[in-house]
Formats: structure tokens, C-alpha cells, sequence
């Protein structure tokens, strides 16, 4: 799905000149959907992309599945990283925590939360937290 238009500032800019023509269709179509000129190319080459996967891999040796699994690390380790930092800020708060809980305030799944205790304890010992599981309690040593 292409990007929300409330992202666009963390999106690489690209900057392309249009014939009149391409200008006239390109700026119509932004007009009948309610959008910006440069939302109506993203959602364009997002959707050109998307229906032609064969010929990105054929032509260009470019796997889009590939490049999903990538871009998922990258988002998953982000998410590591900062869910690290929060569990730090927000273990000044807390002896011991329910799990449940600790995950829903962290806005990440109980498995996340389980990985980053058992995965990443050397880098939160690192940071001055040691946190083991208790039961049904997050306890901090």
C-alpha cells in the first residue's frame, strides 16, 4: 500500500520534470482524488511496482520479496532498539511489573517482549537494567 501522505517528510525526495501532457493527466488525477500531485505519482509507481514484480525480477533482477524481508529486519531491529531504550527510561518506575501489562505499555507483542529479555539481557545489563521473569512479573534485580 503506498505511503500516507503524513510520512512524506521522511520520504527520499526525487525531483523529475513532466511534459505538458503528463502534467495536465497527472494534476487531474490528483484533483478528482483529493490529493497532492506528489501523492498521485508515490501511489503511481507504488501500484506499478506492485503489478509488475515479474518484470522488476526479469528485467532488472530485483526480487520484491527480498526487498520486503529486508525492509521487515530493518523495521524489526528499529523496534528492538527503541523498545530497549523505553524499557530502560521506564524500569525506574517498577521493582517488578505484570508481563502483560509491561508489553502493552511498551506497544509490542508478549513475544517481543520476551526476546528482548532473554536476547538482548547483555545490552540491558549494559544500560543498568537486569530484568528476569518471574511467573507472571517482569522483576528487576
Amino acid at each position: 500500500m503506498p505511503s500516507d501522505s503524513g510520512k512524506t517528510s521522511d520520504l527520499s525526495r526525487i525531483t523529475f520534470s513532466l511534459d505538458a501532457f503528463d502534467e495536465r493527466v497527472l494534476t487531474l488525477m490528483a484533483k478528482k482524488r483529493k490529493q497532492s500531485r506528489s501523492e498521485t505519482v508515490r501511489n503511481i509507481i507504488h501500484n506499478w511496482i506492485e503489478g509488475n514484480s515479474n518484470t522488476l525480477n526479469s528485467n532488472y533482477d530485483i526480487d520484491l520479496n527480498d526487498i520486503t524481508r529486508e525492509i521487515e529486519i530493518t523495521d524489526y531491529n528499529q523496534v528492538i532498539q527503541s523498545t530497549i531504550q523505553k524499557i530502560v527510561e521506564y524500569s525506574e518506575l517498577f521493582n517488578e511489573i505484570e508481563f502483560d501489562m509491561f508489553a502493552e505499555q511498551l506497544k509490542i507483542s508478549k513475544k517481543i517482549l520476551r526476546d528482548i529479555i532473554f536476547d538482548h539481557k547483555n545490552k540491558l545489563e549494559k544500560l543498568g537494567v537486569k530484568l528476569r521473569i518471574r511467573g507472571k512479573l517482569i522483576v528487576k534485580e
